[in-house]
C-alpha cells in the first residue's frame, strides 16, 4: 500500500495548505516537460497526483487514514508465524489474577450491599448532553470541511480568472502584430505553471495562426514580411516543420541573403538527405552567389555520391551496363556538367574528365561536354583524344570548338 504522506514528504498531521504546497513543489520539479530525458519522471508525477487527489479530499483522506491505521494495528497484533515462536517471549502472566490481582474473602466487594446502578433522570440527562455534544461537534466538523472546500474553490476560481486575463493579454499582443512578445509571454506562463493546459492551447493557437499568416505573405511574394513571421516560428515552433524551413530559405534567397538561405536549406537537407536537387541547389548558391568554390565542390560531390548510391540500390553496382544512361533526367546531366566545370576552375582536370564522361553518356547529343572534356585532356597531355572530342563537338555544331581544334589538331 502506497504511503501518500511519504510521497509528498509531509507528516500525517499536515493540513490542506501544507499538502497543497508540497504538491505544487513536487509537481513543478517532476513534471515530464521539465524532465524529458528521465523516463521515471512521468511515473513519479502520476504518484504525486494520486497522493494529492486522496489527501486533499477530506473524506478520502479520512478513509485513507483509517485504512492505514488499520494496517499498522494489524501488523502490531498479528500472531507470530508458525515455526518462529522462539522469537517471541511468552508472557509471565498465567491468569487474569496475575495482571489485576486477586480478592480474598475479606477484601471482596459485597455485591448484596453495593450501590445499584439506577436509570434515572441524571442518566437520561447525561445521555442527552452526550448526544448534543456529538451532534454539535459533527456540525462543526462538517462546517469546517465545507468552509475549506469553499475557500479552495474560490482560490481556484481566482487563479483561473488570473490565467484567463493573462492569456487575453497575450492574444491582444498577437492581434496587434507583436507575435514574438505574445508567444514569449505565453512561454513564460508555461514555465511558471507547467500543468495549466490553457497556456499550451494558447501557444499552439498562436503558432498555427502565425504559420498561416507567414504562408499567405510568402504566396504573395512579400518575402521580407514573411521572414519576420518565419523567424518567430523558427524560435518557437518545436520541432520546426520542414515546410517552414523551405519558405524561410526561399525568402532569404529572394531578398539576397544567400548565406542565410544556404544555412536554412541545410536544415531541410537534414530531414531529406537523399534529395539530389536540393544538394545541387545549395551548391549553386555557394558557387554562383557566394563565390565559395570549395564549399560548392563539397555539395556537388555529395550529390554525385547520392546519385550513385541511389542507382546501386535500385539496379545494383553494374547499373551503368543495365540502364540506358541517356534515359536519365536533365537534372543528373546538370549535376555532372556543373561539377566538371567547377573541377576545371579548380584545375582538377582528371576529376573533370570523369564528370564529362558521365555528361556525354547522359546527353550524347550535346556538344559542350565534348568540348570541355577536350580542354581537360589537353591539360593532361592527351591531345589525340582531345582532338577526337573536338571533332565530335564540331559535328554537333558547338562553334567554340573550332578555334581550339585548329590550334590543337592541325
Amino acid at each position: 500500500m502506497l504511503d501518500y504522506y511519504q510521497i509528498l514528504g509531509i507528516a500525517r498531521s499536515a493540513q490542506l495548505p501544507e499538502i497543497k504546497s508540497a504538491y505544487k513543489k513536487l509537481a513543478l520539479r517532476h513534471h515530464p516537460d521539465k524532465n524529458p530525458d528521465d523516463p521515471a519522471a512521468e511515473e513519479h508525477f502520476k504518484k504525486i497526483n494520486e497522493a494529492y487527489q486522496i489527501l486533499s479530499d477530506p473524506y478520502k483522506k479520512a478513509s485513507y487514514d483509517l485504512l492505514i491505521n488499520y494496517n499498522e494495528q494489524r501488523k502490531v497484533h498479528t500472531p507470530p508465524p508458525h515455526g518462529y515462536s522462539r522469537a517471541y517471549k511468552s508472557s509471565p502472566e498465567k491468569s487474569v489474577y496475575d495482571r489485576y490481582g486477586k480478592y480474598t474473602w475479606k477484601t471482596a466487594p459485597k455485591y448484596k450491599t453495593a450501590t445499584p446502578y439506577r436509570v434515572d433522570r441524571q442518566y437520561f440527562r447525561n445521555q442527552a448532553i452526550t448526544l448534543v455534544a456529538v451532534f454539535v461537534i459533527s456540525l462543526v466538523i462538517t462546517g469546517l470541511f465545507r468552509l475549506n472546500n469553499y475557500l479552495e474553490e474560490q482560490e481556484e476560481l481566482r487563479i483561473q480568472a488570473q490565467n484567463t486575463l493573462a492569456v487575453a493579454g497575450a492574444h491582444k499582443l498577437f492581434e496587434e502584430g507583436k507575435y514574438r512578445k505574445a508567444i514569449q509571454l505565453i512561454t513564460q506562463l508555461i514555465r511558471q505553471q507547467p500543468i495549466e493546459h490553457m497556456f499550451y492551447e494558447a501557444k499552439e493557437s498562436m503558432i498555427t495562426g502565425l504559420s498561416a499568416l507567414a504562408s499567405d505573405k510568402f504566396r504573395r511574394h512579400n518575402f521580407r514580411e514573411a521572414i519576420n513571421d518565419l523567424e518567430v516560428l523558427r524560435d518557437f515552433q518545436k520541432p520546426m516543420r520542414i515546410s517552414t524551413w523551405e519558405m524561410l530559405a526561399r525568402s532569404y534567397y529572394e531578398i539576397g541573403e544567400y548565406k542565410k538561405a544556404a544555412h536554412a536549406y541545410d536544415y531541410v537537407l537534414m530531414r531529406d538527405e537523399g534529395n539530389i536537387e536540393l544538394i545541387m541547389r545549395i551548391g549553386d548558391i555557394y558557387l554562383e552567389k557566394l563565390g565559395m568554390e570549395e564549399k560548392a565542390w563539397d555539395y556537388y560531390t555529395e550529390a554525385r555520391y547520392k546519385f550513385k548510391e541511389l542507382q546501386n540500390h535500385s539496379y545494383g553496382e553494374a547499373f551503368e551496363l543495365i540502364v540506358p544512361l541517356e534515359n536519365f533526367s536533365e537534372e543528373y546531366y546538370q549535376m555532372f556538367y556543373k561539377r566538371g566545370k567547377l573541377n576545371i576552375s579548380l584545375k582538377k582536370y582528371r576529376e573533370a574528365i570523369h564528370d564529362f564522361n558521365w555528361a556525354v553518356s547522359i546527353r550524347p547529343d550535346y556538344g559542350e561536354p565534348y568540348y570541355l572534356r577536350a580542354v581537360c585532356r589537353s591539360h593532361t597531355d592527351n591531345d589525340q583524344r582531345a582532338c577526337f572530342d573536338l571533332k565530335k563537338a564540331v559535328e554537333l555544331n558547338y562553334i567554340p570548338a573550332l578555334s581550339l581544334q585548329e590550334t590543337l589538331c592541325n
